[in-house]
């Protein structure tokens, strides 16, 4: 099995060129024959990839079942360890053993259990967008994904929210099933706690592109999401709470002005710019608004004349709550 991808691609390159034969020693092959021969050749690859696929396929499953309970959230993660730290180093069992019996001390906690069955979840969303799911069905499933993260900040707490700070290809999961370097998406962010991620790589390229008339709506539910964030982890800071709505909410509601002016409609775009504006004189970036508008204003083209690219609103309904604590 570890040689035929190596006897593959020496065949091809033979084929192809990639290696002189002397015409004393050469049989050589038709046209008609080395079509035949790559065809197999390009068969044989479809072979290959489809076992890739399969092996995602199991990654799918296994996640799926281990993300719906606490326990089995935790034992896969203990398994997934297992199998890399100590089968794989033919490690004695009582060594096994010692580790979870640290270990289970340190992240056998509410918090990190719920963030590992989250990661699991979007290790499913991920792979289903690396198989080529359309977006148009995955991205309404990504906004309730990560608004339920918001809802559940406070369960998951500074420990869970560092977890989901982090790419789902490093987890134990990925590395377990070989899946840390072969997802590679574009327009899609790996770290399920980063709000403004999600939306930055992953939803608005997919609005600006093909939903256009739904930009403006997914940005209102990214800058709502924000203001539960801030709502939730700040709720007894006057000060962080005063600085959010006076600094970064008029800074989300600009860059979302900005991006509706540049991808969908310059009349809305530049009423909206305009009034921000006005009603935030103070604001610290006030003069670059100014200059970054100007600019705009001086260097725009006629609008688009083709009818923007139209899709059914996003009405995906919530996924289900995955931090409630059980044990089945």
């Amino acid at each position: 099995m570890i040689r035929k991808p190596i006897l593959i691609v020496s065949l091809a390159s033979i084929l192809t060129g990639g290696l002189t034969l002397t015409p004393a020693s050469a049989d050589p092959l038709s046209r008609p024959e080395i079509n035949g021969i790559l065809q197999e050749l390009t068969n044989i690859e479809d072979v290959l990839s489809g076992k890739r696929v399969s092996l995602r396929t199991n990654a799918v499953q296994a996640f799926e079942a281990a993300s719906s309970s606490e326990k089995a959230a935790y034992e896969f993660y203990v398994q997934c360890h297992k199998v890399l730290n100590f089968d794989a180093k033919d490690a004695s069992f009582s060594d096994f053993r010692a580790w979870r019996e640290r270990d289970e001390k340190r992240t056998k906690t509410k918090e990190n259990i719920a963030a590992m069955r989250l990661q699991l979840q979007y290790l499913v969303l991920t792979m289903k967008a690396a198989e080529g799911v359309k977006k148009e069905f995955i991205i309404p499933e990504l906004e309730s994904f990560v608004a339920n993260i918001v809802n559940h900040t406070e369960d998951l707490g500074s420990n869970g929210m560092r977890t989901l700070n982090k790419s789902v290809k490093t987890t134990i999961f990925a590395e377990a099933y070989k899946l840390n370097k072969s997802l590679e998406i574009e327009n899609w962010c790996f770290e399920p706690g980063s709000l403004g991620g999600v939306y930055e790589k992953s939803v608005f390229p997919y609005m600006r592109s093909e939903a256009r008339d739904n930009l403006g709506a997914a940005w209102d539910r990214r800058i709502q999401l924000e203001k539960r964030t801030i709502l939730i982890t700040r709720k007894d800071n006057e000060y962080e709470l005063n600085k959010f709505e006076t600094e970064k909410l008029p800074q989300l509601h600009w860059q979302k002005a900005n991006d509706i002016y540049l991808n969908f409609s310059q009349k809305q775009g530049s009423q909206s710019m305009l009034a921000l504006i006005k009603s935030n004189p103070n604001h610290t970036s006030l003069k670059s608004w100014v200059e970054g508008f100007r600019e705009l204003l001086l260097g725009s083209t006629p609008p688009i004349t083709a009818p923007p690219i139209t899709a059914p609103p996003i009405t995906a309904p919530p996924i289900p709550d995955t931090t409630t604590s059980s044990n089945d």
